[in-house]
């Protein structure tokens, strides 16, 4: 364990990798895999950790953010402006975006050479009382299997997703994705001003999302343009495949469970602090959500996100998530 002011971590070190679980929003980052074949020792650190210093003056989410942490409930606690008129918009369930879990500190269960078990008990008045997360190395393989066990208060049905988000370093990485049915577009721009893909609509590719200036291709990263994205990729087949130059990493989650990935394409489009215009990182987000509104906004019946309702819990039974991150 090591801490500083701000930050409490732990560490797991094995033959294949090595990895640190944040305290603050349980966040998972840096994760580096070693790679030993044909071609000779490599390593890949896929999980974007953000290029500034932690921060106490920063909402919890952003002082130190970095690779992936879970929300239960997922998304904002606004709704953002000019939504389209068919959308209903409503009040957020809780003041903390992507919930409380991912801006608060958890604790130390248990550990073993091979896994951390971290988790965080809920305020009264949330419906959730306690997560927690096992996050496991394979001793004979370059791969991280993260378990969440969600308790419930009360019966609820929440949005829900995970939040790996991957760097995008300047020698690139290929998006070669995932087999999905169609992308839904963000509602409005995802940065008002800078956001080029066209909102509230469908796509079919990666490589061909529809803006005002002809087709985007997001299937090799980062781009030659300054910008911000968010869209939904509809009934996911995992693994979602990055290909790096030392290594192809692959994603996997429950599709049962979270049937799409909400993709966010971060490529310097924020100027303002603590962004400031220096942000690249890719978050793939396996999701139970109408993009990161369903908590403060409902879409029209005929929407095709219609029917995201989120993951029903219950006091009666702990809810079990697995995800695994892995390359090759």
């Amino acid at each position: 364990m090591s801490t500083s002011a701000a930050l409490t971590q732990w560490d797991l070190v094995w033959p294949h990798g090595s990895l640190s679980v944040q305290a603050l929003g349980g966040m998972l980052a840096p994760v580096t895999f070693y790679l030993h074949d044909a071609a000779g020792e490599r390593a890949v650190s896929p999980l974007q950790v953000t290029p500034w210093q932690p921060d106490p003056a920063l909402p919890g989410i952003l002082r130190s953010l970095r690779g992936s942490w879970p929300c239960v409930p997922f998304g904002m606690t606004q709704p953002p402006a000019d939504l389209p008129a068919s959308w209903a918009t409503h009040a957020s369930d809780s003041p903390w975006d992507h919930g409380f879990a991912a801006n608060h500190e958890w604790q130390l269960v248990a550990r073993s050479d091979s896994s951390l078990t971290i988790a965080i008990d809920l305020p009264a008045a949330e419906p959730i009382a306690r997560l927690e997360q096992c996050i496991a190395v394979d001793p004979d393989a370059a791969a991280v299997s993260v378990t969440l066990l969600v308790h419930a208060r009360r019966a609820v049905t929440l949005p829900v997703a995970l939040h790996p988000t991957f760097t995008v370093p300047a020698d690139g990485v290929d998006v070669l994705g995932c087999g999905f049915s169609h992308i839904e577009t963000y509602p409005v721009p995802q940065e008002p001003g800078v956001s080029r893909i066209k909102p509230n609509t469908q796509a079919q590719g990666l490589n061909a999302l529809p803006t005002a200036d002809g087709a985007l291709d997001l299937t090799r990263l980062p781009l030659p343009i300054k910008t911000e994205e968010l869209f939904q990729l509809v009934d996911c087949k995992p693994p979602f495949v990055l290909r790096y130059p030392t290594g192809t990493v692959e994603l996997e989650w429950d599709s049962k469970q979270l049937p799409d990935a909400l993709v966010w394409i971060s490529n310097a489009g924020r100027d303002h602090a603590p962004w400031n215009g220096r942000h690249y990182a890719i978050g793939i987000e396996p999701a139970n959500s109408v993009f990161d509104l369903a908590r403060v906004a409902t879409p029209p019946a005929e929407h095709g996100l219609a029917q995201r309702q989120g993951i029903a819990f219950s006091p009666e039974r702990v809810t079990e998530i697995t995800w695994r991150l892995s390359a090759r």
